[in-house]
């Protein structure tokens, strides 16, 4: 199964990855709003989730806010090792068991890294970013919207298995709340042309703070 070959997958490209992707949010002023926004709310450390070459994170993190530390999580060690170049930290985890202890965030970013969750996977994994999110905490996650799944047997042109699950808003916003979490934003976009060409999905949303 190619969920079971995500993580080679992603070492066989990051490099690939990375020179595509790296300079994306300069085509994407409405991810650029919602990063600076959130940048202006999280508390520190900030968690990325799913990081990549870690390009999404280190773009928080100078934003002129110095005291956020970001950390990156990511399946692939390849990925994991472009990450420290730009974040103040980057570790091999699952999103599915985050190595942290309750509480330990007052952030947390997941962009277009949901979409490697199989469908029933998608609320355990948002519950275990409730968990180490200190209360009053943020989290800033987007999706491709649709239906159902897509296979494909080539990557950035390499010949090598990804899978990734499509979502519908409601279906986070329904997620994100059954998870504990206060939805703050929700939201569709249609695609920049620079991008394929998928609806992106947006949803921010935050810990409640503890009761007085």
């Amino acid at each position: 199964m190619s969920w079971d070959h995500l993580r080679s997958t992603y070492d066989a490209v990051a490099a690939k990855y990375e020179a595509r992707f790296v300079d994306e949010l300069r085509s994407k002023p409405r991810d650029r709003e919602l990063l600076e926004a959130f940048a202006l709310s999280a508390g520190d450390p900030i968690a990325e989730i799913g990081c990549g070459p870690g390009h999404i994170g280190a773009f928080v993190r100078h934003l002129g806010r110095p005291d956020h530390r970001v950390v990156g999580v990511d399946l692939s060690p390849a990925m994991v090792g472009l990450a420290t170049k730009r974040l103040d930290a980057a570790l091999v985890a699952d999103m599915r068991s985050l190595p942290f202890a309750a509480d330990t965030f007052g952030g947390m970013l997941a962009f277009y890294s949901l979409i490697h969750l199989r469908r029933a996977e998608l609320e355990p994994a948002l519950r275990g970013f409730f968990r180490v999110l200190r209360p009053g905490g943020r989290v800033l996650f987007t999706a491709h919207e649709g239906d159902g799944e897509l296979e494909r047997d080539t990557f950035l042109d390499e010949p090598v298995p990804v899978v990734a699950t499509l979502f519908t808003v409601d279906e986070l916003v329904d997620g994100s709340r059954r998870a504990g979490l206060d939805v703050l934003v929700s939201e569709r976009r249609q695609p920049y042309t620079t991008e394929g060409a998928t609806v992106r999905l947006y949803v921010e949303a935050k810990k409640p703070e503890i009761a007085s």
